[in-house]
């Protein structure tokens, strides 16, 4: 089996490229990074002619993935992930590819607690609206023999996450100003907004089993299913990095548009393949701010 992971050098398409090769699949990468197999703007169709073999998956998972960014460029968004992805599925028709697994959003549905796939969605964001195109996109495109998973992905976080982009991952950017001892801690919002946490490894175990033939043409939520607050995050962070709380101040520096204030989702459908979460919060947390210390302390030497 031979596969594509659009955004293949990113947060989630690098530790799943790790685990594919680990399983023995014949994986390449196509991204705008450099260090990818295949590097190129998927939102200009011409530029898949550099692509010189064939594929029988493609997990797409490129995308402009940052609700903050999609304010300020909410072309990108257009450009990205709607007319991206249509041209992935043109490519995919064209080259006769079996299957699509795509990554979407918790964002299609807008707020919500213990949210189901069957859910009405209500995107609140240009980013929401640009992943539901996509999901429609590759549903409709199914038609000409293209089967298909959808997992709508909850907030995830775990190594090879950005930690020099301080709007985007809601773990990350707390984690690095952590590391970083900044103080005071900025939050956009409020502290008692709220999030569904998935650690990096239990999404992969997930995305994983979009290769098998029960995920055919079929939405499942990753997600852990269990409600943190920003307050808690930091705190739990604060905990597990060693420091004096008592030292350090949170501060609200205020929200944008577009960001959910809470969004938590229902795991049963997922759960019905056999997967369950291996990594509860605080464990999750360690990983990776042991990750983040190496990180960001080899990117000050």
């Amino acid at each position: 089996m031979r596969i594509l992971i659009t955004g293949g050098c990113g947060f989630l398409g690098t530790n799943l490229y790790n685990r594919l090769k680990v399983n023995g699949y014949y994986v390449k990468t196509l991204d705008i990074k450099p260090e990818a197999d295949y590097r190129f703007d998927i939102s200009k169709y011409k530029n898949f002619n550099q692509i010189n073999e064939k594929f029988d998956i493609i997990y797409h998972l490129a995308a402009q993935s940052g609700s903050h960014r999609s304010l300020l460029e909410p072309e990108l968004d257009l450009e990205w992930n709607a007319k991206g992805t249509l041209n992935i599925c043109t490519y995919a028709k064209k080259t006769k590819v079996k299957k699509i697994i795509y990554t979407s959003t918790m964002a299609v549905y807008g707020e919500g607690n213990w949210i189901k796939e069957s859910n009405p969605l209500n995107p609140l964001s240009n980013y929401g609206i640009s992943k539901l195109y996509g999901e429609n996109c590759i549903k409709q495109f199914s038609q000409f023999g293209i089967d298909y998973t959808i997992f709508r992905v909850f907030n995830t976080y775990g190594p090879h996450q950005n930690l020099n982009n301080d709007k985007q991952g809601v773990v990350a950017v707390f984690l690095s100003q952590i590391i970083n001892n900044i103080n005071p801690i900025k939050v956009t919002g409020s502290l008692q907004r709220y999030r569904d946490l998935t650690y990096i490894e239990d999404n992969i175990d997930a995305l994983l089993l979009g290769l098998k033939k029960e995920t055919s043409l079929e939405t499942y939520n990753i997600c852990s299913k269990v409600k943190i607050t920003i307050k808690e995050i930091i705190e739990t962070l604060i905990k597990v990095s060693g420091k004096n709380r008592e030292n350090i101040i949170i501060k609200n520096i205020g929200n944008h548009d577009g960001d959910q204030f809470a969004c938590t989702g229902d795991n049963e459908k997922l759960k019905t393949l056999g997967w369950n979460p291996n990594y509860d919060f605080e464990k999750g947390l360690k990983l990776f701010y042991e990750y983040g210390k190496k990180v960001l302390n080899n990117n000050i030497k």
